[in-house]
């Protein structure tokens, strides 16, 4: 009897592991089956027709209308329209000229990110440091994007903000760091805060027989008028460099900002004999500006948080950004360590900063546009639209600052082929209802976004991010994720 038992009470075990079991199989599946992204975006495929279309190159004028053709990945055909109306305007489509990949390695991310650049119209980018993995998956063709450029790690003096940083001292170092540059398949340098002038010296040196353009911060040793950069990013040096810098990375101990974002607020020292100093030795050298206004904006727009948070923009990327990572007191922002003084001094030296970029301009600098996405409310795609925007407020037209990003950023990262609406040019342009040269809000009439050939339609646009969407917006996936960052921002908060 007690035998009988025994194998019941076992039985009875075992059936409940089972049901167990199974219970765990259905949530598993259930909770994949939730938390599965959606497929990217098909490539349709090459080649287009437009009927009475505009053809218009900022800044270089406008020919139509006309009947274009795209076959393959270029402009084949374009012959005058016997159309009596206008049905839409083609431009070369927007560059972001200094972007960067996700915040954290969360999977489809990289995919969003060239997903709302090609929704927004930006057709080129440049990841300014990181790895190539979105570059290469665009060009393998495994989601769409924009043709992109990648310029690796950072490249960085003792001692390196960034442990990733590859390191240049001298002449040997930097050889070495240029052909591991050059051998990974990279397609510039980014250079950054701690290098001194000889190591830049050097490195430029080797670039340049390497083929390989210089871009990155002017670094707090050096004065940009003596800079050894091709491109020089945001507006860290258009202030003489402080007396007495002797640089390093939270300088004045923790909770204070670093030396690279105070050198900003010295911007209301930039007078004309400064701006005249700068364009002279750019123009000279032909060194190139890419200012990413946005980034110095955004250090008072952060004192309103939650407009930020609630923007449209943002609700376009995954709530643990705007929740979390993009939080002005306890996210991965600069402003975490900024007071009500530190945020007014900033909102006091942005019209010095648009002044500066008026006098350069005038003088013959050759400004790139960039966003410094994904960093402060900075939305890939959507963040270069508010850079446009915000250098019309500075004093730019609308036909001005789309000839700064659609043809002269485009034929600086791409050649002289691109930015063209030409018979032969590659097919890379915008299709709009309205004409964006003569007002910026008309950028979002686009019709269609056309990317090596391949026209995507607005509404299998808006279709992919209504998808995308549902899914990083899932209670499940926003759950999971917040959890994950809060977790993640706790461990920084603890190490710091």
């Amino acid at each position: 009897m007690l035998f009988y038992r025994a194998v019941a009470t076992m039985i009875r075990i075992l059936q409940g592991a089972l049901v167990l079991l199974l219970a765990l199989f259905v949530v598993a599946v259930v909770t994949y089956r939730l938390l599965q992204p959606p497929a990217p975006l098909a490539l349709p495929p090459p080649g287009a027709a437009l009927k009475s279309v505009v053809l218009i190159v900022p800044g270089e004028g406008r020919t139509g209308p006309v009947d274009l053709t795209v076959t393959g990945g270029i402009i084949s055909h374009i012959t005058p329209s016997e159309a009596p109306h206008v049905s839409a305007y083609v431009l070369p489509g927007l560059v972001d000229a200094h972007m960067h990949g996700p915040m954290l390695p969360f999977p489809r991310e990289e995919e969003l990110y060239a997903f709302l650049n090609l929704y927004h119209g930006v057709t080129g980018a440049r990841m300014a440091a990181g790895d190539a993995g979105m570059r290469d998956a665009i060009s393998q063709g495994r989601y769409p994007g924009p043709k992109m450029l990648t310029c690796g790690p950072f490249i960085d003096g003792e001692p390196p903000l960034w442990r990733s940083s590859l390191v240049v001292v001298d002449a040997d170092s930097a050889r070495q760091v240029v052909d591991h540059v050059r051998q990974a398949g990279f397609d510039c340098l980014k250079v950054y805060n701690e290098l001194t002038a000889d190591a830049s010296q050097a490195l430029y040196l080797h670039a340049a027989v390497a083929g390989l353009p210089v871009i990155g911060h002017v670094p707090w040793r050096q004065d940009a008028t003596q800079a050894w950069i091709d491109d020089q990013q945001h507006l860290l040096g258009l202030a003489p460099r402080a007396t007495g810098t002797a640089g390093g990375a939270w300088e004045g101990g923790a909770g204070r900002p670093s030396e690279h974002v105070r050198a900003m607020l010295r911007l209301g020292s930039v007078d004309a004999r400064r701006i005249r100093a700068l364009a002279d030795s750019m123009t000279e050298t032909g060194v190139a500006l890419t200012p990413t206004l946005i980034t110095l904006q955004r250090k008072f727009k952060l004192q309103d948080y939650e407009a930020l948070r609630a923007s449209a923009a943002a609700l376009l990327m995954p709530a643990y950004y705007r929740d979390h990572l993009w939080h002005p007191r306890r996210g991965l922002v600069s402003a975490r360590v900024f007071s009500a003084q530190d945020h007014d001094q900033f909102r006091r030296v942005y019209p010095d900063a648009q002044a500066a970029l008026r006098g350069l301009y005038a003088q013959g600098v050759s400004l790139r546009t960039g966003t410094d996405a994904p960093a402060e409310f900075i939305v890939p795609g959507a963040g270069l639209v508010e850079e446009l925007t915000l250098l019309i407020d500075a004093g730019f037209t609308p036909e001005q600052v789309l000839q700064m990003s659609s043809v002269e950023s485009a034929r600086a990262l791409f050649g002289d082929s691109a930015g063209q609406l030409l018979i032969g040019s590659p097919a890379d342009f915008v299709v709009y209802a309205a004409d964006p040269t003569a007002k910026i809000g008309h950028l979002d009439t686009r019709l269609a976004v056309v990317r090596d050939g391949r026209l995507y339609s607005r509404a299998a646009l808006e279709q992919q991010l209504q998808a995308y969407e549902r899914w990083f917006n899932s209670p499940l996936y926003a759950a999971l994720s917040s959890a994950l960052v809060r977790a993640m921002l706790a461990l920084v908060a603890w190490l710091s």
